[in-house]
């Protein structure tokens, strides 16, 4: 990555030269690292990127988002865009920007952080633009949707942002997020942190969408959750130059649910990447994982799912699946689920199958006069169906679905 001129972080200051000092020692990364074998950064590598903020974008509406019926909360090009943000004040909900916080941003950014420090999480301290803070109080049920639109409006513009969640006692949140770059924008990064802390018999659930075409989207969710607590997010990868997701959660309590679910749908050269990590700490806990893959027209889909159960964490059931489909012969899929189990009272499985749609129901759709292309969007909607229902709002559902069948 070309980094050379960019403008220092905005909110971090002297954390920033501290983030670039780590990010100089640390490594690209590259596909002789474990973690990183099936990505590949080349591009982006090569890509030169700016920081210069703007704002360009004129109406919400013009984007297209199910979001008429929540709070609304925009990130243009690294930045709260307040003219376009909508939120209410509601009791027992507080939402802060870094740039507003009177509390110390080192106390936001959470301890959590540095077990999982990379090099876009160096990238991301070094030229943080702005993040935002949200704080369920305890017993408090927030019913309308927060979302969040995280949308780059300039070509080659690098987006660092932050999300720090925390779910207090008892409560419930729900969010939507939407990682989306305007028209004709190509070349842009969005690269965001995410850190979720979910209280006793807290709850959080969570739908994002990442749907940047010609530009490129890292996006890294720590989560902890404490007893009791559930936690789901469900992850919509449909188009991007570049994808990476890196998921990980610590179930540092008993009785957790945690859900992770996913669709990806890389083409035309695209590289979708999801890679997970659930660490069970913990007895009396559950986890479930099932992501799909669609891959066309020279896509590459990777997922790389890992549950680790530790020496105490007796009682845990544990499935993880992932199915891929590939539409065209050019289409490439790489899958790794796995498990490291060092207690014995266990219920754990993984799986996953790779391969292309049935001849016989092809055959049996076109007969009824369907065109080719719309069987196989028939076949894709009923595989990716039941991760689909997993989202919320059947108007959602009807957006997800007409975004990731019509590629």
């Amino acid at each position: 990555m070309k980094i050379q001129n960019l403008n220092y972080s905005p909110v971090l200051r002297n954390e920033s030269k501290k983030a670039l000092s780590s990010l100089s020692l640390t490594d690209f990364p590259h596909r002789r690292l474990e973690k990183w074998k099936y990505s590949k950064f080349g591009k982006l590598k090569k890509t030169i990127f700016h920081n210069e903020h703007s704002f360009n974008l004129k109406e919400i509406k013009d984007l297209d988002l199910p979001v008429e019926n929540g709070f609304n909360l925009v990130f243009e090009n690294g930045r709260i865009n307040n003219r376009l943000s909508n939120i209410d004040q509601l009791e027992g909900l507080t939402i802060t920007s870094f740039t507003e916080s009177s509390l110390s941003i080192k106390n936001i950014i959470n301890k959590y952080d540095s077990k999982y420090d990379n090099y876009f999480s160096f990238l991301n301290h070094g030229y943080l633009e702005d993040g935002l803070l949200l704080k369920v109080k305890k017993d408090i049920i927030i019913e309308k949707t927060v979302n969040i639109i995280y949308i780059n409006t300039s070509p080659n513009f690098l987006s660092n942002t932050r999300l720090n969640i925390v779910v207090e006692d008892s409560s419930y949140l729900s969010l939507k997020q939407y990682f989306i770059c305007g028209a004709n924008v190509i070349n842009s990064f969005n690269n965001h942190i995410s850190e979720f802390q979910i209280g006793k018999s807290g709850k959080l659930k969570i739908d994002k969408l990442q749907d940047v075409n010609a530009n490129f989207c890292i996006c890294s969710e720590n989560i902890q959750q404490e007893e009791s607590s559930f936690f789901s997010i469900n992850t919509f990868s449909n188009s991007g130059e570049i994808i990476r997701n890196n998921i990980n959660v610590d179930v540092n309590g008993e009785f957790c649910h945690t859900e992770l679910n996913g669709v990806f749908n890389p083409s035309k050269g695209q590289h979708i990447d999801q890679h997970t990590e659930i660490n069970h700490l913990l007895p009396n806990c559950n986890s479930f994982e099932n992501y799909k893959g669609i891959i066309r027209n020279n896509g590459i889909g990777v997922f790389n799912g890992k549950v680790i159960v530790h020496k105490d964490a007796q009682k845990i059931e544990a499935f993880q699946q992932n199915n891929n489909v590939l539409i065209d012969e050019d289409s490439q899929v790489y899958s790794k689920p796995e498990l490291e189990i060092y207690a014995d009272d266990v219920k754990c499985s993984h799986g996953s199958t790779t391969g292309q749609f049935d001849d016989q129901a092809l055959f049996y759709l076109r007969s009824r006069g369907l065109s080719r292309s719309k069987a196989i969007d028939m076949l894709t909607s009923g595989f990716i169906n039941e991760v689909i229902e997993k989202a919320e709002g059947e108007k959602y559902q009807k957006f997800l679905l007409s975004k990731l069948i019509n590629s």
